[in-house]
């Protein structure tokens, strides 16, 4: 398929917009794609194909932290107690050494996965099977912490509505899980 936007080059990139019900989709080449997404993201250049090469654009990039550092100016003997993987090594190699090392460079490794994913946190998709279970057991949750608030202000009669309002999802949750 050829480039959409210049017609001349072969698409390689597809961005998609999905606003509501409305999507959206274009097929363009890596040169029209580095220049609709702009400089901003300009070093995922996307002839690349290796997940190291784009770690390697986004490390090397000037993050800033909220206490004004940068990633250039970290401490680079910082190592994981659990496995001795420096944060140096993962710049160097695009891997981390064990799970520990998510907590020992939560400080590093929280702009880039924000820039990478939009998100710091995995919010995945919860599979269908489970879907209903788990926006039932969310909504008990939410429930409960209004429980505690009207707790804390006293108003027990819209405690108790709470009150029975959980006991009742959770008969529904039951009901899921026994299917």
């Amino acid at each position: 398929m050829l480039c959409q936007l210049c017609k001349k080059y072969r698409a390689t990139v597809r961005i998609v917009k999905i606003v509501g019900d409305d999507k959206t989709e274009l097929s363009i080449c890596s040169e029209c794609a580095n220049s609709v997404l702009g400089n901003p993201i300009s070093y995922l250049s996307f002839n690349k194909c290796s997940i190291k090469d784009v770690l390697d654009g986004l490390l090397n990039t000037s993050f800033k932290y909220s206490d004004g550092n940068s990633i250039d100016s970290l401490s680079s003997n910082q190592s994981c107690p659990n496995c001795g993987h420096t944060y140096q090594e993962f710049i160097k190699i695009g891997k981390l050494g064990c799970s520990q090392c998510y907590e020992c460079f939560r400080k590093e490794l929280t702009p880039i996965l924000t820039k990478l994913h939009g998100h710091s946190r995995h919010v995945g998709i919860v599979p269908s099977a489970y879907q209903e279970r788990y926006s039932r057991l969310k909504k008990i949750k939410e429930i409960e912490d209004e429980l505690q608030q009207a707790i804390i202000k006293e108003e027990y009669e819209r405690a108790a509505l709470l009150r029975d309002k959980i006991i009742e999802e959770k008969k529904r949750v039951n009901n899921v899980d026994s299917k």
